[in-house]
């Protein structure tokens, strides 16, 4: 079962339509913000933000689609759904996770190129002080004794 956009044939342009979709959509997915979350047209009509007649009477054809959508969503198992929503959520942690490794990847390699630079820089003094002369001597801090 995919979701309301998904699995309507046309691209919408109207606005109305458009947010009457978008409203199937979270209500399918149980995360509503308008209404109380029941598969009902007069629930997404509250959630559209549009009046009950404008889904009942205006746009049928997506009140009949919601409604189908609907009756799979309530006759699909429970553990059906669970596994479905599981699925979904290892799916985002999957993506979150290889964002996240992108970044600590890129940080590496910032870090190698810095101790490297760091590296080169210290063998460099390290040279220099060894090609001194020898009546040159780098100031070590010496114990004073009592």
């Amino acid at each position: 079962m995919g979701t309301a956009t998904e699995t309507w044939p046309l691209e919408e342009t109207d606005r109305q339509r458009r947010a009457i979709l978008a409203a199937a959509d979270r209500l399918l997915a149980g995360t509503p913000r308008k209404s109380s979350g029941d598969l009902s047209t007069v629930r997404l009509a509250v959630e559209a933000g549009v009046k009950y007649w404008i889904v009942a009477q205006k746009h049928t054809d997506l009140r009949d689609h919601f409604q189908h959508l609907a009756r799979e969503a309530k006759n699909s198992p429970a553990a059906v759904r669970k596994t479905q929503d599981a699925h979904e959520k290892f799916r985002q942690d999957h993506a979150e996770l290889r964002r996240h490794c992108v970044g600590v990847e890129e940080l590496v390699q910032t870090y190698a190129h810095a101790i490297n630079e760091l590296a080169r820089e210290n063998q460099q003094l390290k040279d220099r002080i060894e090609g001194s002369p020898d009546n040159v001597r780098p100031l070590t801090r010496s114990r004073r004794r009592p």
